[in-house]
């Protein structure tokens, strides 16, 4: 092997530690979907109507002017990834799966799975369950 090729061997691995996994999309990406997601929610029906209160009572402390911690500096980015996170919580587990998969599809991420059901399982929209080529209602 020549000097050059043993000078591009690691070059090329790095390149290929540097490409996109197409099932972790990393930080920023993610947490542009998470946004994204509570957007989503906040319009589908299938979500209960009071929690769509939380995502709203997180922005208005973030611009009500006077702060409950004003000795933490970065209370009002808690408050705003606090109450997304629990909305995702808090909201149908299938409805945030179906959004996530439609916004992970349009980002060119690999679907993510719900939570409990098993391989080979999909959810529609309309509750019925497909396992394995059978209709399960």
């Amino acid at each position: 092997m020549s000097n050059h090729e043993n000078e591009m061997k690691p070059m090329n691995t790095t390149i290929s530690a540097l490409s996109t996994d197409r099932r972790d999309p990393g930080f920023w990406r993610e947490a542009w979907q998470q946004a994204r997601l509570v957007f989503r929610l906040l319009f589908d029906r299938e979500v209960p109507f009071y929690l769509k209160f939380l995502p709203f009572l997180a922005v208005f402390y973030v611009i009500w002017p006077i702060d409950l911690l004003p000795t933490v500096p970065l209370d009002d980015i808690t408050v705003l990834l606090v109450g997304a996170k629990v909305f995702i919580e808090l909201a149908p587990q299938h409805v945030v799966v179906k959004h996530l998969n439609q916004i992970r599809a349009a980002d060119g991420y690999d679907p993510i799975e719900e939570p409990g059901m098993e391989k080979g399982t999909a959810v529609t929209g309309d509750d019925i369950k497909i396992i394995e080529g059978e209709i399960i209602e």
